[in-house]
């Protein structure tokens, strides 16, 4: 994997070396993160010309100041698609912005991966924190549950400084998805549905639910996989996206 990255309209772009697949993986990252953790996804798929970014207020791309919409997600990553036969991979939040780009009918777009994409609108999802709860503790909570106190623990000061302090972009999204954002039904290519074994029951009815209004729907449980698959993960994930690309061709 090239380590070169560059500005693109004020994102941060990581590109691994050109070669002659006809088209490209781009990877969408979720809350309370940034294009370093798709890497290892990335590093299993070498044949392909995979980009990753920091989405906007993540990592090394610009910062706002004020919130950035769902739909200027979206904006973003059409926009790194450009005229390029793509196939998308979303973790979470990511996993949203992905499929909402789909709904749009970009014919640019071939096909979504996604992961533990939320469903914040449904009654029975998690809701997003209280007011009265500092975001930055919100943040902590949610890596915490995701990669487990002693992970956690073994972190460095400055990279837990980091997560809390992505806990107000985080609590943002999370209401960003208390409204449905998209419409699964409307999504006419095909989507690959992930969700990890060992994760909740809400994670487990999501994907179910996905694949059920997708009009070309099909789910995949990561054995042994949590939330955090695509660090814990990743060549399964690389697999799933790998079917993907021969559903396409």
């Amino acid at each position: 994997m090239s380590k070169s990255w560059f500005l693109d309209a004020g994102l941060a772009v990581y590109c691994a070396p050109a070669n002659t697949s006809k088209l490209q993986i781009l990877m969408v990252h979720g809350s309370v993160d940034r294009a370093a953790g798709l890497i290892r996804v990335a590093r299993n798929l070498p044949d392909y010309r995979v980009v990753r970014y920091d989405r906007r207020g993540y990592g090394r791309s610009e910062m706002e100041s004020r919130n950035i919409s769902f739909e200027e997600h979206i904006d973003d990553l059409e926009n790194l698609i450009g005229e390029v036969p793509t196939v998308i991979f979303g973790h979470s939040y990511g996993g949203s912005v992905a499929l909402g780009a789909a709904e749009r009918e970009n014919k640019s777009i071939r096909a979504v991966v996604c992961y533990e994409a939320p469903r914040g609108w449904e009654e029975w999802w998690p809701p997003p924190p209280p007011v009265d709860v500092e975001p930055g503790d919100a943040a902590e909570h949610f890596v915490r549950r995701m990669i487990g106190e002693s992970r956690w623990e073994a972190l460095p000061a400055r990279s837990r400084r980091r997560l809390r302090a992505q806990g107000a972009l985080m609590v943002h999204e999370l209401n960003t998805q208390t409204t449905r954002p998209y419409a699964v039904a409307d999504i006419k290519v095909p989507i690959y549905v992930g969700v990890g074994e060992l994760s909740g029951a809400h994670a487990q009815r999501a994907a179910e639910l996905t694949v059920e209004e997708a009009a070309r729907g099909f789910l995949i449980r990561v054995q042994g996989a949590k939330h955090d698959a695509p660090m814990s993960h990743p060549s399964q994930i690389a697999a799933i996206i790998r079917r993907a690309i021969d559903g396409v061709f």
